[in-house]
């Protein structure tokens, strides 16, 4: 495999980060991986999570499209896992230092493992406990939608639909942004964003993320979070729902507290690192779903993560 040049920024993505059997190739590259594997399993178990090895080490386990629908709670740790697995085998097994460290949604837990921030257990425990939080809910029948677009034109598109738990979710970049709410608003937002030739692609997501209508889960989950020990990061952390670098426990509080309900500045959080002179990007996710919108900035060299889709 080809190597990443010395202090690349880490990227941690969210859902687009799984791929069923996405390990496998590592296995031999990286002899302490059934190790860091067992210890996540042993980290879910003891907080009644399900064991996701499988989907990490199997390429035959089951699809995102599958897992959402019928086990979002697996998806979620398989994920995690994952970009906890590659964070070990980059630095560990490859001797990479990273500059910076940078998740998009969910990466961003396994950012602030990755930092030091959280323990892996801690890290696994909540998870499971975020999954549990948004189950309580009940709240099924929202989603997301990927607009071909950029900020303004998604937020004259919300202003014609005028619906107040229709958000802007993320902004990835000059061409890409996510709406999020319910089922039916976000199908006319979608109709209209075709009327106008703007491309819209329904994410295969399970709830709809960053977004005030999922309120009740974050105060839930936020209850869980301020139990946990955490510790401020031993490497840089730039968070895209803070809009800033960690820097204090109460940042890594923040970050993990608010997150279902605040949205991502993952485009902002580029052009952040860029003005502090960041060239290089490595993946640590299944697919190059963050290095490819690092490539579309057209700014910088970047290094996609191997064996990426």
């Amino acid at each position: 495999m080809n190597r990443a040049p010395a202090n690349p920024a880490f990227l941690f993505p969210g859902h687009g980060g799984y791929l069923p059997g996405g390990l496998q190739e590592f296995a031999d590259d990286f002899a302490g991986l059934p190790s860091v594997l067992e210890r996540i399993t042993a980290a879910s178990r003891a907080a009644g999570g399900p064991d996701v090895a499988e989907l990490l080490t199997d390429r035959a386990a089951p699809t995102l499209r599958s897992l959402v629908d019928d086990d979002p709670g697996r998806l979620h740790l398989a994920i995690f896992a994952t970009e906890l697995c590659l964070h070990e085998i980059y630095t560990r097994s490859w001797g990479l230092a990273p500059a910076v460290l940078v998740g998009h949604s969910l990466g961003e837990f396994a950012a602030l493992v990755a930092a030091g921030c959280l323990s892996p257990e801690t890290g696994v425990r909540l998870v499971v406990e975020r999954d549990e939080a948004l189950r309580s809910t009940g709240l099924r029948q929202g989603g997301m939608v990927a607009l071909r677009a950029d900020r303004r034109a998604a937020e004259r598109l919300l202003a014609w639909l005028a619906d107040d738990h229709t958000v802007l979710a993320v902004d990835n970049g000059e061409d890409q942004v996510v709406v999020s709410g319910l089922a039916e608003p976000l199908r006319r937002l979608a109709g209209r964003a075709a009327d106008a030739g703007v491309e819209a692609t329904w994410l295969r997501v399970p709830y709809p993320f960053h977004n005030a209508l999922l309120a009740e889960a974050a105060a839930r989950f936020s209850a869980v979070v301020d139990t946990i020990d955490c510790r401020a990061p031993e490497v840089p952390v730039h968070s895209p729902v803070l809009g800033r670098e960690v820097r204090r426990p109460a940042d890594v509080r923040e970050v993990l507290a608010s997150h279902l309900v605040r949205p991502v500045g993952f485009r902002d959080a580029l052009k952040s690192l860029n003005a502090q002179g960041h060239r290089v990007y490595l993946e640590c996710g299944g697919k190059a779903v963050l290095t490819n919108l690092v490539r579309s900035a057209r700014e910088r060299d970047v290094v996609a993560t191997p064996g990426a889709a």
